[in-house]
């Protein structure tokens, strides 16, 4: 079993995205993340993590 490619409080976007997301959980791959919508809410959404990238500091 590998090592999930993002850990809990790192901070991703989508690939084709420009949302930052700050990740809650990895399990199997599926990430699931927080972030604040198109209306400042705050939202959670579960992404594949081939489809994220990591943002750097």
């Amino acid at each position: 079993m590998s090592s999930p490619k993002f850990e809990e409080g790192t901070w991703v976007k989508e690939k084709t995205g420009t949302t930052g997301m700050t990740v809650i959980s990895n399990i199997d791959g599926e990430v699931r993340c927080k972030f604040d919508d198109e209306n400042g809410e705050p939202t959670e959404n579960t992404f594949r993590e081939e489809d994220l990238v990591p943002l750097n500091d």
